[in-house]
């Protein structure tokens, strides 16, 4: 059976037991192959990590859609390249996508582009509403 890559594309590891009772860890930014009933199992168990690509992806989109974790194959990832994307708009757009965000690990995420970023003092606000506690703007 061929194995599927299962990448982890977040700034932490990510743990997986699987079946058999083996267990998988997922350095960031890095993938394992694993069988198909071994996703299914691990989605089974843990669904929050695949739900939405948002923690784990799959290699192959065209799987990932038929377990629902994701309702298109050309559905975006939320990766560097995405935020980027989404952070060059204009800060009504930005505000609009960051009150769709709730889960604090794909804030930090954003947070973490946005430092390498050359962002105007406007989406720099926005971000700094959105997360208090995170240092964007410096006190004059």
């Amino acid at each position: 059976m061929d194995k599927i890559r299962v990448y982890n594309p977040r700034k932490y590891d990510i743990g997986l037991v699987l079946q058999s009772g083996m267990e998988r860890v997922i350095h960031p930014g890095s993938f394992t192959p694993m069988a198909w009933d071994d996703i299914e199992y691990a989605a089974s168990m843990a669904p929050a990590l695949f739900e939405g690509e948002k923690q784990l992806r799959l290699e192959d989109r065209a799987l990932a859609v038929q377990l629902g974790f994701i309702q298109d194959e050309s559905e975006p990832t939320l990766d560097a390249e995405e935020i980027r994307k989404k952070l060059g708009q204009r800060p009504a757009q930005i505000k609009a996508w960051l009150d769709t965000i709730q889960e604090g690990y794909l804030l930090d995420a954003i947070c973490d582009v946005a430092a390498t970023m050359d962002l105007p003092a406007s989406k720099l606000q926005l971000l700094q509403d959105r997360l208090p506690e995170r240092e964007f703007l410096k006190a004059e």
